[in-house]
């Protein structure tokens, strides 16, 4: 391993899980405490709403961003002629969606997604100016200031958000605190870029990144489908208030893997991306970067198995009870996922993002159809289904990561499961029995207690994860 990559990986990593860490509070804080202040109903209309128009923010970028930070070089001129091109999506997108939402509503039968639909819809256009911006603090690997330009807007956004709900707005506190995220987000990432965009330029080819990107947003789009047909079959067949419940289970799950997984991602790319043509140090990356981010995942949501009504009580209120079940369907969804980021960092690194969405074509149909196939028992079996669902996409994706990089894919599946195993399931049953056993307060410390000493133990005493410990541990001290 090169100490100097290793030492600025490192940092960045730091840098990234501190922010996360912050993140992740701020996430902690918005679910508490709004959910006490909203009703499920408010919870559904954005869900309802988000889970049609979502894809047009992977529409909007294109994969452009990414293909920024992937290549390995990058000139001015073709910097800004993917400004032009990011913002001119995000605007013809605002348009679109400004135009759907009358239609989005009539999928649904509810009236008041259309005003919800119009306000979100100048989220494109904001999204679409700031990605270039982002993208360059990526590239410069520049991860306290990207941190801050995420972190702040969202603190910012949530105190917006309480004192609408304080005040009785409903649903309009949460489209507020979306419209406020992304117009700060873009205040920070122009003034601390570093950079800003000239006029386009005719003579300056950017067909390279298009075609990079539009695999990968090929990709992402399908990918997208797969992920929130759940919430539109609930919604078109049980209403706003079993989605409510549903996205509130949902992102206890999902948002807190996204703010591990996508940071780590942004570290990873670049990273990877200027070491692929030496596979030993590759791997050695692959390996430790796919251990960290499973035992994570995989504690995170043999915690939520485990100490599912705890949680709900102590997050949502009582009145969120029937959350729980739900929440524990759901968790197996949030470990596939979170070991499905190896495969993705190999097609993106290596630029084998065709290779990708050739995969994705032949699997995500096979996540809908899981999906679907568990929707008329309610939240319950979409996640059953969509657990079966990404695990089989997982296997797969894996097998084709192997076959098209040359990598040891089967080593790093048989490893990625080993991880999940040992770190999720022991920690599930010391939570599992610690509230059978125990109640209240306790049954929460003493379960939390036995958890963190396994996963200590496995991390100390598996020579492979202790090895991993010393290699961090040699990298800060050179720092």
């Amino acid at each position: 391993m090169s100490s100097g990559l290793g030492r600025r990986a490192l940092g960045g990593a730091g840098a990234t899980l501190l922010w996360q860490g912050v993140r992740l509070g701020l996430l902690a804080v918005s679910i508490v405490v709004l959910a006490r202040l909203l009703d499920p109903q408010d919870y559904g209309y954005l869900a309802m709403v988000t889970a049609v128009i979502g894809l047009g923010e992977l529409l909007r970028d294109m994969g452009l961003s990414m293909a920024a930070v992937q290549a390995k070089t990058l000139s001015a001129s073709e910097k800004s002629n993917l400004f032009w091109l990011n913002s001119a999506i995000g605007l013809v997108l605002a348009l679109v969606v400004f135009a759907s939402s009358w239609g989005i509503a009539l999928i649904y039968d509810e009236s008041a997604l259309v005003s919800i639909t119009q306000m979100l819809s100048v989220t494109f256009l904001l999204n679409g100016v700031a990605a270039q911006y982002k993208a360059q603090i990526n590239r410069d690997m520049r991860f306290m200031t990207l941190g801050l330009t995420e972190a702040l807007p969202q603190a910012i956004a949530l105190v917006l958000a309480i004192m609408l709900a304080v005040n009785g707005f409903g649903y309009w506190a949460l489209v507020a605190q979306a419209l406020a995220v992304a117009l700060l987000a873009l205040v920070l990432d122009m003034m601390l870029a570093r950079w800003h965009p000239s006029l386009p330029s005719r003579t300056t080819s950017i067909r390279r990144f298009l075609r990079f990107g539009g695999a990968l947003a090929g990709t992402q789009g399908i990918a997208y489908a797969a992920k929130n047909i759940d919430t539109v079959a609930l919604g078109v067949l049980f209403g706003s208030n079993v989605v409510g419940l549903y996205s509130r289970a949902f992102q206890l799950v999902v948002l807190p893997l996204n703010q591990l997984t996508a940071p780590l991602s942004r570290v990873a790319v670049p990273v990877l991306s200027r070491i692929q043509d030496d596979r030993a140090r590759f791997i050695e990356y692959i390996r430790t970067g796919q251990h960290f981010t499973v035992t994570l995942a995989s504690v995170f949501y043999a915690a939520l198995v485990g100490f599912a009504e705890p949680i709900v009580l102590l997050v949502l209120g009582e009145r969120w009870l029937a959350v729980a079940p739900i929440l524990q369907a759901l968790a197996l969804v949030g470990v596939f996922r979170a070991l499905g980021q190896v495969p993705y960092w190999i097609f993106v690194s290596l630029g084998l993002t065709g290779k990708q969405l050739k995969i994705y074509l032949v699997t995500q149909p096979i996540v809908v159809v899981s999906i679907l196939a568990g929707a008329p028992w309610g939240p319950v079996g979409v996640g059953i289904g969509g657990s079966v669902g990404y695990f089989l996409f997982w296997i797969i994706q894996m097998w084709w990561a192997g076959r098209t990089s040359g990598l040891p894919a089967w080593s790093l599946t048989r490893s990625g499961l080993l991880t999940a195993l040992l770190s999720g399931v022991p920690v599930a049953a010391a939570g599992y029995i610690s509230t059978v056993v125990f109640s209240g307060p306790a049954a929460l410390a003493i379960g939390v207690t036995a958890a963190a000493a396994w996963v200590a133990g496995i991390n100390l005493l598996i020579p492979a994860n202790r090895n991993r410990l010393r290699t961090i541990k040699a990298l800060v001290r050179k720092r």
